[in-house]
């Protein structure tokens, strides 16, 4: 019998929810939650010999620490495949797995498989290394998940090629690979043309990401009397970085309270952005966020008022899906706190 190894977070391993998301790493000799239906859909050639967890916070505050642990519980359980998933939407949950597949093949050199959703930032992290199952953005889709990663296990421990790309529900890997195939490369583009002036449905060989196209808000007309907040992509924290603001593929975002002040200084404030360099910004933060200026107009009646927090996040990476799930988040507040225009900075 095959030995697998299922990693989950806190949450499908019966620790809690949010209130124990904190929890360090641990073993299970069984397979808990979604591990239960896999194990049922492999049959009795293979086998879920043990269940690592970690809490989803934990891994996040604690990547280095909490990836050395997981992998000596895997290590000990002497797997022949590492399993993580399915995180769906999940971003800290995704980018967990997406750490301890990667530490799992670079050690143990087993075969390792995620699932997640194309919109997680995990995904986005490691595709093009690993291959990793496409899931809708919720445990809804549970079943569905299972099903498609039985299936590409069961390939993966009789030593069946795994394809690099969409088939089997696996997402994309974003690379290139020279493959044989029936027709030449002219032949095949015109089959495509074709295909489309005749009104069929034809998919690209190189799929282009489409990004939504987003009407401009309405102008603010009286600026004199207009709330206005403040909000950067450029990664500005409070030092020390309270909130664990991550430099690059950012899943969360800070907001930080202005506090009356008349200006950001550089000894309370830096930019944890890993995409451009910070001294500047970290010297004066104001170059980011220009709260000096802006106290200025607002003392001078050109600008209605300052929103007392700014928010704070990095756009280095960071996929689309994520960042507008952090916009929502944001735009709810400042509309709930009657803000009337947003400054956006960037790196």
């Amino acid at each position: 019998m095959k030995r697998i190894v299922h990693y989950v977070n806190q949450f499908f391993a019966g620790l809690g929810g949010e209130e124990s998301a904190g929890s360090p790493p641990g073993a299970l000799e069984a397979a808990v939650g979604p591990g239960r239906l896999l194990q049922t859909l492999l049959g009795e050639g293979a086998g879920i010999v043990a269940t690592v967890h970690c809490g989803d916070d934990h891994f996040s505050e604690n990547e280095e620490e909490a990836t050395a642990r997981l992998l000596e519980l895997v290590k000990a359980a002497e797997p022949d495949l590492l399993f993580a998933g399915p995180a769906f939407g999940s971003g800290r949950y995704g980018l967990a797995c997406a750490g301890v597949c990667r530490a799992v093949g670079a050690e143990l050199g087993i075969p390792v498989l995620a699932a997640m959703s194309p919109s997680n930032p995990g995904a986005d992290t490691i595709r093009s290394e690993i291959p990793v199952v496409g899931t809708g953005e919720s445990s809804g889709d549970m079943r569905a998940a299972i099903e498609a990663s039985a299936a590409v296990i069961v390939k993966m421990l009789t030593g069946e090629t795994v394809a690099p790309g969409s088939e089997g529900g696996l997402i994309p890997r974003g690379g290139r690979w020279n493959t044989r195939v029936s027709k030449r490369a002219a032949e095949r583009a015109v089959d495509l043309l074709l295909a489309k002036v005749s009104g069929d449905l034809v998919e690209t060989e190189i799929p282009l990401p489409a990004f939504q196209e987003v009407e401009p808000a309405p102008g603010i007309h009286d600026l004199g009397h207009a709330k206005i907040a403040l909000v950067t992509t450029g990664g500005l924290v409070p030092r020390g970085n309270p909130d664990g603001i991550k430099s690059y593929l950012s899943t969360h975002f800070g907001a930080y309270h202005l506090e009356s002040k008349e200006h950001l200084a550089g000894d309370e404030f830096e930019s944890v952005h890993g995409g451009f360099f910070t001294a500047a910004v970290n010297d004066d933060p104001n170059r980011l966020i220009p709260l000096d200026v802006l106290r200025d107009a607002v003392r001078d009646g050109s600008l209605g008022g300052l929103h007392e927090y700014f928010y704070s996040t990095t756009g280095n990476g960071t996929p689309v899906e994520t960042a507008a799930d952090m916009a929502r988040d944001i735009a709810a507040s400042l509309e709930e706190d009657g803000v009337d225009g947003v400054i956006l900075t960037s790196a």
